[in-house]
Formats: structure tokens, sequence, C-alpha cells
């Protein structure tokens, strides 16, 4: 199984993105994994222009293929094991490419949305982009270790 993360905005603290790269790599001894930032250099003030703009460049950077699932303050809550069981659903019915998307500071347009599969709420509580992509890949570490039962998540 192919998971891509995708993200709009930029990588700001150089402490984060050590933690990232670190659960990066370890995620990689299991399967196929890419981060992608997608800079957006829309100049503009008004929401409706950026979550429209935003969306555009996430479009251009998906799939046909991709099964898409939005990372959203509004999605489905699971705890870890949840989320594990969640990954090797798709890893049994043979799925090739999740793709998991943070949005821009407005969220996802109605076209994005309608699009994904599924739309998974890391919090309530809203984080910075950083933090966001810290959490998730430490929650996808953890989910893989739980599913080939490495001792890393105590039960």
């Amino acid at each position: 199984m192919n998971i891509k993360l995708l993200y709009i905005g930029k990588n700001k603290n150089n402490n984060i993105e050590t933690l990232i790269e670190n659960y990066e790599d370890k995620i990689k001894h299991f399967i196929n994994f890419k981060i992608q930032c997608l800079k957006t250099k829309n100049k503009s003030s008004q929401k409706s222009s950026i979550i429209k703009f935003d969306s555009e460049i996430i479009f251009k950077n998906l799939k046909k293929e991709d099964i898409i699932i939005l990372l959203d303050e509004k999605g489905k809550d699971f705890n870890s094991i949840e989320f594990s069981k969640f990954l090797e659903e798709h890893m049994i019915r043979g799925v090739k490419n999740l793709t998991f998307v943070i949005g821009g500071a407005y969220g996802f347009s109605k076209e994005l949305r309608e699009c994904a599969k599924n739309k998974i709420s890391l919090s309530k509580m809203t984080f910075s982009h950083d933090m966001a992509r810290l959490f998730f890949v430490e929650q996808l570490y953890r989910s893989l270790t739980i599913i080939n039962n490495i001792p890393y998540h105590n039960k």
C-alpha cells in the first residue's frame, strides 16, 4: 500500500520537522509513504477565494486511483486501535493508494469534500499544520505497529 500525506502550507518549525522525519523513516519500514507540501501563492484576503485556490492545488496533486481522506475537525473520531483497524481494512481490500489531506487555514471546498471517501478528525481542537502533521505521522506509525504486533502501543 502507498500512503501519501498532502498538506497546504509551509514548513515553519525545524524541531517539528526533525520529529516528523523520524516517524517518516520508521513508517517507510512498513509501507511506501510520502509527505508532500503544497505551496500556495494566493494573495487573496477572501475566504472563498482561498478555499477554492487551495482545493485546486490539492486536486492537481491527486491521482484518479487515490482514495482521499480529509483530516478535518468535523471528521470521524478514532482512537488508535480503531484507526489501525481502519488502515488494516484498506490493506485487506487491496487498496493501493490512500491519500490523507490537511487543508488550508479555511478548510476544504465543497467539491473536495464530496470527492473524499472519508473525513477523519485528529481532535476537536485546532492545530497548526506542523502539529497536525506530527500527530498524524505518529498515529500512522502507531497503527502500523499495532497491525504488525510490534510493541509500541500499550493496549
